[in-house]
């Protein structure tokens, strides 16, 4: 039953009970009132007819007196008449005296009275000579008798006064009582319900209560609390089961908070803090560092090949390459440190205790070895290797992203020294690498103003002399610098996302210049563009090649692509090798470029055969002076001519280098001695010199 009911229900029948008990008070007021009335209205005529009893007995006495004492003997007939008018209203009177009611005394009374009167009628008829007798009554025995009807008439009234008096004093004590009996009965009544309601409100109150805690409990942030009452089925249990929901609501959405607030801090591969984890401890460190005499060491952590390994066996193996990187980074550090992924394939570690600069370049490279380990993935073992940034967190730096930027520059430094090493911060290397980001910003800006052009570097065939092509090479007019080579510049284009505008922007030079000489009739057989392995793994590079060339009215034989030969080193299921297999399909020819100092493998050149290949000028400078270097260099040009493929020496400086290479086999040469790397217009000019001079050489 619902509250509304059990509250409603009983107050509705008080209500009930009250008017019920009002009504019979009222009806027991009014028939007291009434009984009362009636007692009182007949008592009234009782005393009114013992009245007119006295006053008709007086006038008999009268009478009588009058017709004894003068002797007068009036007429019998209307002595009898007047007498018996006398009797009749005595009897008619003594008839409502019969008739009232009253007590018993009072019945016995009014029989004595009529019986006193018969008796002194009679005496009266027998003086008056209404009865014959022999004996008549003297006059003071009617006295007498009349005085004794007096006294019974005077008693009489006062009986009827008593008993109209004990009628009401009765009727009166009898609505006291029904007034106290229905009090009485109300009271019981109330109290009744009164113990009801204060037994409901009680158990009311406990419940509430109890519900008032759970919810206070909850505001607390004591989810779990217990909730009594669920399985009441009135307002109770429906704000009892609301406070449970209500409670397991919060509880899920605590639970979803503290995951929310882990996941905010947590990296979710590899469940390391992350990067905003890692800024809030370095805040905390630094304010402790204020403090302590020991500084913190911050290792920027950022895994070699890890790029080339995602984008070859996807993005599932590059997740396992990173839980694997992170477990054995946290294999290395103490509970006190902290391991963080701050992004891609770069980690943070944070030392406590690192020691001096010896224990903690020992402690660098065996993280570096932890990461190195071999890993299983999909019944292929593969490793990356990791390069390191030291950095550290003093009383001297306030900021975290100061610390993590200069542990960022310690890591640029060693991945310029190459893979798997470890390099300290200093005041230089930021010196150097905030010239690099300076150089970065004119490097962006001499993009987009046109300040990078292509040079290019004739080839020539040491047999006949004639041109076989040019190799574009990017040189940067600085308005500040001066004329930049490659070498200042490119490293840094790749590394910062540029390489493709670079790129662009030679191969667009490229390609004007190939239309220029050839519409001015000038040999131009074909141009080298270098293509790094990034650019090669995209898989649009085909397409844009395609289009450039279509739009200008070329044909891809006239591009020559140059890899290096690090693409070759990796397995046949590198994205570049399929781009190099569809280029080559298309008609472009493909050049290894410094060949001789990567690590190509001999069964990969086999395998992915390229059309030519350029040896290095550490291979030819000198050859005429060095035996050694001379075999090296043999072995070299046999091993292309025996598999089909051109060889192209560069940096050929002297006519004695070219006689060798020619001797050796070699007939395609490119450096210093045949031509420096030029501007477009340059070349135009030299081809037109060196047309004027083979036809004036003809013509002789």
């Amino acid at each position: 039953m619902s509250i509304k009911r059990r509250i409603l229900g009983p107050i509705v029948l008080l209500i009930l009970i009250g008017i019920v008990a009002a009504s019979c008070l009222s009806i027991a007021a009014i028939q007291t009132q009434n009984a009362i009335q009636k007692s009182d209205s007949t008592t009234l005529k009782t005393l009114q007819a013992t009245e007119r009893a006295q006053r008709i007995r007086e006038e008999i006495e009268t009478q009588l007196s009058r017709f004894l004492e003068f002797n007068t003997v009036p007429p019998s007939a209307r002595v009898s008449r007047r007498h018996g008018q006398f009797v009749d209203g005595f009897q008619a009177v003594w008839s409502i005296l019969e008739t009232s009611e009253g007590s018993q005394r009072q019945k016995a009374m009014t029989q004595r009275v009529a019986q006193q009167f018969d008796a002194w009628n009679t005496e009266a008829s027998i003086a008056l000579g209404l009865i014959a007798d022999t004996h008549v009554p003297s006059h003071s025995r009617l006295e007498r008798l009349a005085r004794r009807l007096e006294l019974d008439l005077v008693a009489l009234e006062q009986e009827v006064r008593a008993s109209a008096l004990q009628t009401n004093r009765s009727e009166r004590r009898k609505y006291a009582r029904q007034v106290v009996i229905v009090f009485a009965a109300m009271i019981v009544v109330f109290l009744i319900a009164g113990s009801m309601f204060l037994g409901f409100g009680s158990h009311l109150v406990s419940s509430l209560t109890r519900l008032a805690a759970a919810m206070e409990s909850i505001r607390n942030g004591n989810y779990d609390t217990t909730v009594r009452d669920l399985t009441r089925e009135d307002e109770v249990g429906q704000i009892a089961r609301g406070v449970a929901a209500f409670s397991h609501t919060l509880q899920d959405l605590s639970a979803a908070k503290s995951r929310i607030e882990h996941l905010a801090l947590h990296d979710q591969l590899t469940n390391l803090p992350n990067r905003r984890a890692l800024q809030e401890y370095l805040q905390r460190r630094l304010a402790e560092a204020r403090d302590s005499t020991r500084p913190a060491a911050i290792l920027h952590v950022d895994l070699d090949r890890f790029k080339q390994i995602n984008d070859l066996m996807g993005h599932a193996a590059g997740d396992e390459i990173l839980r694997h990187a992170a477990r054995a980074m946290q294999r290395q550090v103490g509970p006190e440190d902290l391991t963080a992924r701050v992004g891609g394939d770069e980690f943070v570690i944070v030392l406590q205790n690192p020691g001096d600069e010896g224990t903690l370049r020992s402690f660098a490279q065996s993280v570096i070895e932890a990461v190195s380990q071999p890993i299983e993935v999909w019944g292929e073992f593969i490793n990356v290797g990791a390069s390191i940034g030291i950095a550290f967190a003093d009383d001297s730096e306030e900021d975290p992203a100061r610390i993590l930027s200069n542990a960022d520059i310690a890591l640029y430094v060693a991945k310029s020294k190459g893979r798997g090493r470890a390099s300290f911060y200093n005041d230089a290397t930021r010196a150097k690498f905030e010239g690099n980001m300076a150089l970065l910003k004119d490097l962006r800006r001499g993009l987009e103003q046109g300040e990078i052009t292509a040079f290019f570097q004739p080839q020539i065939d040491g047999h006949t002399d004639e041109v076989i092509g040019f190799e574009a090479l990017a040189r940067w007019h600085h308005p500040e610098r001066g004329m930049l080579d490659p070498g200042v510049f490119i490293t840094l284009a790749f590394e910062h996302g540029l390489g493709d505008r670079l790129t662009e922007r030679i191969v667009s030079d490229a390609i004007a210049a190939l239309q220029d000489w050839r519409r001015r009739g000038l040999p131009a057989p074909c141009v080298s563009v270098n293509f790094s392995a990034k650019q090669l793994r995209d898989g649009g590079l085909v397409e844009y090649l395609d289009d450039a060339l279509f739009a200008a009215n070329l044909q891809p034989k006239d591009i020559a692509i140059e890899v290096l030969e690090s693409v070759l080193f990796s397995d046949g299921v590198d994205p570049a090798l399929n781009t190099i297999s569809q280029l080559q399909a298309r008609g472009y020819r493909i050049e290894l470029d410094d060949f001789g100092t990567g690590h190509a493998s001999i069964s990969n050149l086999r395998r992915f055969k390229v059309d030519g290949v350029k040896v290095d000028r550490d291979f030819v400078s000198g050859v005429d002076q060095d035996a050694e270097q001379e075999m090296i260099l043999r072995t070299m040009i046999d091993l292309c001519r025996n598999l089909g493929i051109e060889c192209l020496a560069e940096g050929v400086e002297t006519e004695v280098e070219q006689d060798k290479l020619l001797s050796l086999g070699c007939s395609r040469f490119q450096g210093y001695g045949i031509a420096r790397p030029m501007p477009q217009q340059a070349v135009t000019e030299w081809l037109e010199a060196r047309e004027g001079r083979q036809t004036t050489a003809r013509a002789v």
